[in-house]
Parts: C-alpha cells; sequence; structure tokens
C-alpha cells in the first residue's frame, strides 16, 4: 500500500467512527490528509541495550510446559517515517515498511519437558536476530507526542538448540503483529523518540532437536529501558528529487524518481543529490524507504567492473538454484536466503576474485554462474581468513566472458561491500596424481593423497601405496612441501595422512632416530611447533594440511603417495584373472562441473557408459583403483565423490548397463528419496566405498567410466569369431608377456598359459 493510501485508509477510518454532529472536522481532516508529508529517518542512538526476554513453549501427548529466560543485548536499526502536517506541530505519523531494530545475540538455558525424572535441559544460541517492519503503519501523535503503531513484524534469525538427544541448527523466520510506539519529542531540527516499545513476536522452533511428537514455540518481548531513536526532519524537498530514475537502481544523475524517498536519503548522504546515485545511496533507499535492490533477481544483474561496492540484501528474496553439496556448510546445510546479483565481464583472462571478506556485516555466501540456473563455477561460504563468516574465492576466467555474481546470507539479511579483482586461480587437478615438473622447479615426480579406506598401521599404507607403483611421500625441501601443501593436500578426513617418515626402533626420544622409508637422507624437517614429543609410541610420522609435521601412533586414515614417473591412474582393466569382468574403467576429472545427466552424455561420447557397479567385489575395485584418490572428491562440507551409473526411472533403480539393483551400493541410511542419481558421497567425512541418491544439478567434476570388455575374449586378431588364426596366434603368444600386455593374454595375468587356451576353446565359434 502506497503512503497516501494509508493515509487516505486512516482518514476513512476515523471519518466512520465520527457522529453526525461533527460534519465542522471534516475539511480539516481532507486538507491534512492531502498535503505531502515530512521525511523523517531515524537511527536508534549508538550504544544502546535492550533486555530481550525469550519463552519456549513445548507441547506433547503430556500437554504444553514454558520456561523462559532473559538477556541484555545490544540494539541498534534504522528506518524512517513520515510526518503530517507539512509543518510542526505533527499530529500523524506513518513508519515506513523495511524498518529496522536489529537485536545483539547470546546464549540461554532452559528446563522444558519436565516430569517425574526432571526436566531437560535445552540451550538456545541465538545468533543476531533483526526485526523488519512488513508494511507501512500508521498512528496519530497525541499531545503528550505519543504514538502507537498497528504493525507487523518479521522476525529473522540463526539459532541453534541442543539437548541431550541432538544439537541443531535453525532458522528464525516468523511474522507476527506486534505494536510498536514511541514517544516523540520534536525540535527545530530533528526529534528522539523515547518509551519505546513492541509487542511479543512468535514462531516455532524446529521440532527435531526436540524428542519425537513435541513441538515448541519461541517467543520473543523486549524492554527497551532507557533506548532511543533519533533522527532529523526535511520540510523542504531536495533538488533533484521526484525526477529520473528509480530510486533502487545505481546511477549517473543525481536524485531519484520517488521525492519522498529522495529526500529521506539525501538527508543521510547529501551526495546522493548532488553528485550521483550511487550503490551507497541505493542501501539508504533500500532501508529507509523500503524498497527492493533492483538487483535482486538474477536476470536483473547489477554490472560492475573492478573495485569495491557497496550492496544490501535487505528486503530480498531468494531466486537463485538450489546449492550443489560441494558449497554447503557443515553447520547450516544448503539454507541460503535473500541473494542479490551481480555482472562482471572480465577484460582479461586469468582469475576473477571476488570478495566480503571482512567488510560485511552478516554472514555471507559467495556462488559464482556463467548463466542464470546454470551449474556453479566456484562457491565459498566462510573463509577461514575472513572474520564473521563472510567470504572470498577465485574462479578462472576469460576475457569476454559474463560472470554471474550471487551474494545471500542464510536466513539473515544485511549490508556490506563487495570487492571484484583479478587474482590468481588456484590450480584445478586433472587426475589421480600431479605432477612437480622440473620446469618449475620440481623433480617431474607425481603426488596424490590417498584414503585407506579405514584405520591402517604404517606397513598396510606403505603396501597400498606400493601396490599402486608409488612409495609413502619423502619431503626433501620447503619448495617440495610447499607443492605438496597446495597441489596435492594432506587431509585429516577419516583420520591423519603418512607419508614416509619413520623412526628407528629404540632411538633415542623423542627427536632421534627418524629418517625417510626409502633410505632418503634426511636433509629437510618441517615439525609443528613441539614436535615430535612422542606421546606415546608415537614412531611414525604425518601430515598436516598446512604442510606441518607430526609424530604419531601407527593408526592413519590417509597416505601421501610418491610417484617417480607418470603412474597412469586414469585407465585400468579389472582382470579376469583376479575374479574381474575384463571391463575397463576410467576415472575422470573434467575441468567444469558437470550434472549427472552432462556425465552420461559425456561417458557415451566417448564410446562407454557411466560405471554399472554391480556386486560389493566390483564395489571394492573401483573404490581402491579409483575412488579412494582424494582428488576425485570435493573436500568442501558434504563431501561428495564422482557420478556412476546408477539412476532411478519410473521408481526403479537401474544400472547404465541395464542390470536392476541386486547386491546394494548404497551407504546406511540410502537412498533417502533425495534425488534420482546416483554418486559416491562421503558426508563430512573422508572417501567411502557406498554410494548416495541425490539430484541431477548437484554438479561435480569427477565420474567414473566404463567401457565393457569384448564380446569374444578369444577372438585375437578381432574379426568377429574365434578360429584357428586365434588359437595359432595364441600359440605363438605363448609364455610370458614381453612386455605390459599381450593380445593373446585375455585372462590378463600377465602371462599366456593354459588359463587363457580355455577361454579362447570356450567362445569358439561366431561371436555373439
Amino acid at each position: 500500500m502506497s503512503q497516501k493510501s494509508c493515509i487516505h485508509s486512516f482518514t476513512h477510518a476515523v471519518l466512520a467512527l465520527m457522529p453526525a454532529v461533527m460534519p465542522v472536522v471534516m475539511p480539516v481532516l481532507l486538507a491534512t490528509s492531502a498535503q505531502a508529508e515530512v521525511p523523517a529517518p531515524y537511527n536508534v542512538a549508538s550504544n544502546q541495550v535492550a533486555l530481550v526476554t525469550v519463552r519456549i513453549t513445548t507441547t506433547d501427548s503430556s500437554g504444553s510446559q514454558f520456561d523462559e529466560e532473559s538477556m541484555v543485548v545490544p540494539v541498534t536499526g534504522n528506518g524512517s517515517f513520515g510526518l503530517l502536517p507539512a509543518a510542526r506541530p505533527f499530529t500523524f505519523a506513518e513508519m515506513k515498511a523495511g524498518s529496522t531494530l536489529n537485536f545483539g545475540g547470546g546464549t540461554l538455558n532452559f528446563q522444558l519437558l519436565c516430569g517425574l525424572f526432571g526436566c531437560i535441559p535445552v540451550t538456545v544460541s541465538l545468533n543476531p536476530t533483526t526485526a523488519t517492519l512488513v508494511a507501512n503503519a500508521g498512528a496519530a501523535i497525541v499531545s503528550s507526542g505519543r504514538a502507537d503503531f498497528g504493525s507487523t513484524w518479521n522476525l529473522r534469525g540463526n539459532y541453534t538448540t541442543t539437548t541431550p538427544f541432538s544439537s541443531s541448527p535453525g532458522t528464525l523466520d516468523t511474522t507476527s503483529v506486534a505494536p510498536f510506539g514511541t514517544t516523540f519529542t520534536f525540535d527545530d531540527n530533528g526529534f528522539i523518540g523515547t518509551q519505546l516499545t513492541i509487542g511479543a513476536i512468535e514462531g516455532d522452533l524446529d521440532p527435531s532437536s526436540f524428542p519425537p511428537g513435541t513441538t515448541a514455540r519461541i517467543r520473543t518481548t523486549v524492554s527497551f529501558g532507557t533506548t532511543f531513536i533519533q533522527g532529523p526532519y526535511y520540510i523542504n524537498t531536495p533538488p533533484n528529487c521526484g525526477i529520473g530514475e528509480p530510486c533502487n537502481t545505481p546511477h549517473e544523475a543525481p536524485g531519484c524518481a520517488v521525492s519522498s524517498c529522495c529526500t529521506l536519503v539525501c538527508a543521510t548522504d547529501p551526495s546522493c543529490c548532488n553528485e550521483s546515485w550511487d550503490s551507497l545511496c541505493v542501501n539508504f533507499a533500500v532501508a529507509q524507504c523500503g524498497l527492493t535492490p533492483e538487483n535482486d533477481r538474477c536476470e536483473s544483474a547489477r554490472p560492475l567492473g573492478f573495485g569495491r561496492f557497496p550492496f544490501t540484501t535487505l528486503n530480498t528474496d531468494t531466486d537463485g538454484p538450489l546449492l550443489i553439496s560441494e558449497c554447503w556448510s557443515p553447520t547450516s546445510g544448503s539454507l541460503f536466503t535473500n541473494d542479490v546479483w551481480f555482472r562482471v565481464v572480465p577484460p582479461v583472462s586469468g582469475g576473477l576474485a571476488v570478495s566480503t571478506c571482512n567488510h560485511a556485516g552478516f554472514d555471507t555466501n559467495i556462488v559464482i554462474y556463467g548463466s542464470c540456473g546454470g551449474v556453479p563455477l566456484a562457491c565459498n561460504d566462510n573463509d577461514s581468513v575472513c572474520t564473521g563468516s563472510t567470504s572470498r574465492l577465485i574462479v578462472p576466467c576469460e576475457a569476454g566472458e559474463l560472470y554471474l555474481i550471487r551474494v545471500g546470507g542464510k536466513g539473515v539479511v544485511g549490508t556490506g561491500e563487495i570487492d571484484i579483482a583479478l587474482g590468481d586461480p588456484a590450480p584445478v587437478a586433472d587426475g589421480l596424481a600431479t605432477q612437480w615438473p622440473m620446469s618449475q622447479g620440481g623433480n617431474d615426480h607425481w603426488y596424490a593423497v590417498y584414503a585407506l579406506g579405514g584405520t591402517a598401521n604404517f606397513k598396510q599404507a606403505t603396501a597400498a601405496a606400493l601396490a599402486l607403483g608409488g612409495y609413502p611421500a619423502s619431503i626433501t625441501s620447503a619448495a617440495e612441501s610447499e607443492f605438496i601443501r597446495t597441489r596435492a593436500t594432506p587431509t585429516l578426513l577419516n583420520g591423519p595422512t603418512a607419508f614416509g617418515l619413520q623412526q628407528a626402533p629404540k632411538a633415542p626420544e623423542p627427536d632421534g632416530g627418524w629418517g625417510w622409508w626409502n633410505g632418503e637422507p634426511l636433509v629437510y624437517t618441517n615439525w609443528n611447533v613441539g614436535e615430535p614429543n612422542n606421546v606415546g609410541r608415537e614412531n611414525w610420522g604425518m601430515i598436516y594440511p598446512n604442510g606441518k609435521w607430526n609424530d604419531d601412533l601407527d593408526a592413519f586414515g590417509n597416505v601421501l603417495i610418491e610417484f617417480d614417473s607418470d603412474p597412469n591412474l586414469s585407465t585400468a582393466t579389472w582382470p579376469i584373472a583376479e575374479g574381474g569382468n575384463g571391463s575397463t574403467y576410467q576415472a575422470v576429472l573434467l575441468p567444469n562441473r558437470v550434472t549427472w545427466l552432462e556425465a552420461r552424455d559425456y561417458a557415451a561420447s566417448l564410446g562407454g557408459q557411466l560405471v554399472s557397479i554391480e556386486t560389493q567385489a566390483e564395489m571394492q575395485w573401483v573404490f581402491q583403483r579409483f575412488v579412494a584418490f582424494l582428488n576425485m572428491w570435493t573436500l568442501h562440507g558434504y563431501n561428495g565423490g564422482p557420478w556412476v551409473g546408477l539412476s532411478r526411472d519410473s521408481g526403479k533403480w537401474r544400472w547404465q548397463s541395464g542390470a536392476p539393483v541386486t547386491d546394494s551400493p548404497w551407504l546406511p541410511g540410502e537412498p533417502n528419496a533425495s534425488g534420482d542419481y546416483a554418486c559416491f558421497y562421503a558426508g563430512g567425512g573422508g572417501p567411502r566405498a557406498g554410494l548416495d541418491d541425490t539430484f541431477d544439478g548437484n554438479a561435480r567434476r569427477a565420474l567414473i567410466i566404463e567401457y565393457a570388455a569384448p564380446g569374444c575374449p578369444g577372438d585375437i586378431d578381432n574379426d568377429g569369431m574365434v578360429s584357428a588364426s586365434d588359437l595359432s596366434a595364441m600359440l605363438g603368444q605363448w609364455g610370458t608377456c614381453p612386455s605390459s600386455s599381450c593380445a593373446a593374454d585375455v585372462d590378463q595375468d600377465g602371462e599366456v598359459s593354459a588359463s587363457d587356451l580355455g577361454l579362447l576353446l570356450g567362445s569358439w565359434g561366431t561371436c555373439p
């Protein structure tokens, strides 16, 4: 409702209550309603506090109970009023939609669901919350200066509820009628508002934090005490107000099209009416006039160049696509709300750096896309070097290409600055192992981090490395350590990462007898502070993600493997001699993320299919041969692995080979109806040999392709039939294969022998 409509509605309501004996008052009221209102922006005065009381009511089969606790929190906020008539004394005020009151957070302890066996302790940790006026609210200013508004507020914020049963994050987003009141005192330049009051705001809590069958409702009341609001009022409209472009859009010319909003903004920042209506002016307009920023939707993304620009998410909705799990937060999952959009076309190729790091007043999330509704190119939630849960990321970019930047919060709104610059993107792995080339000062060796599938000792970790053609890595210089830290980053997921460092038996503790597994001299060390310290029998080395070393027990979840030459890990055949099917498999890491359907089509373009893992034996072989390499995983939030060829159609799961699911490939608790396509999945842990159902758009870079074995294993000459010529070729190659493989080695055991002859004779004749 417009402010004029609201005033008219108020007037009509008053007139309807007046007796017929008072017609003389009508011209006065009508004249008042037709006047232009006087804009009066406000801010909560600095260093103000309030007493916030929270009541939680639980209801179960035995009835309802409640407990309440209070805390003193800081209060901030801003908004605006419209005052009538056009000069003092003012007799009517309209509080504008979008006006806010922000309350600091804290922790409250409750005793709930009390019974014969006592009460359940419930801790609620409230993050800062924001109360936003939903619609304009008008009130008469009585002779004492008091105005009481029949107002409706939306309360938003995040919280964590902890009980003996669980700890659950939640989002408070509730709208309720909560009358607001203040007592105005005016002078020639401005006003203060004292004796603030606001009614209770109520909403529901997440039931997952409570026993089954229990609901919980939260009721928030505020006692403001001596807290007050203050601001100026403006009777004369500044020049350039009421003309030009919309107030919610940055533009070069000063002023904007709505004079009342323009006046409010220019009272705060005169340059908005004297120089240009920039993005900071838009922020003021959105906050003080209840507007929605023009870049609330992807299709109206605000164009930006390089630099730092103010932005706001106040009064916005959420129109971006569901986040892929790589972008999820361990604490708030896929929650991403109240987004705004920007568009950037870099003039040069390289890296596009986008940041709210340390310059936003709320918990931000950033995702970059190539098109509206497209697959994310990069995302970041809470960067480790940023304060206040702000974000930064760098995505590889091409000159002249469009990049769409989505910025939002997690159930909260706020303001900040977004920084756009060039940067150096981190290299993207394109294989299971990564080379340190001599051209970059390296040794031409290859490195990979490999998950051991559970807890393993150093001997088992070494055996796993040797089976893949490598060995536990030796780190002999600071340069090698830095390469490993950035390009083959160790992990603590599922346990420490072992490498080639070990201590000789009976060596002096804690720092005697350390050396490399392969006998290289220990010419370089990178011990963490206070290490080694031999707490227990710590005779083996582990390496942290930051490259530092620690002496540790003989229990590891991963191993850092070094290869002297290219290990050619991306392709392998599952040998028949080892109980395999003769199929060849390929691990693929694409430069950009793809959906399941795109991965399926890519596999088909290479002449294969997404892998069909039809038995547990095949699951273990595929996992150990390809999937256990950490390069195949997102390693962010909900750790996701490669796409596989399992999908659901008409309610039935079926492999790409056409086979039904007979030997369950699922992780415990899966499938859980979260999608129709399957991938490897690890939750918040390290790689696991099991699948998860998810949605097609949950894009990732990794996939496994399977190429079926030839239909006739004895068709050595590939002429479509097994005959005497194939038998002759086999006899001619009898014995140990002269190289890594030979055509007559049908069972792929490295030798042409009786077992191969049996397979050939068993497929004699025309190939099916």
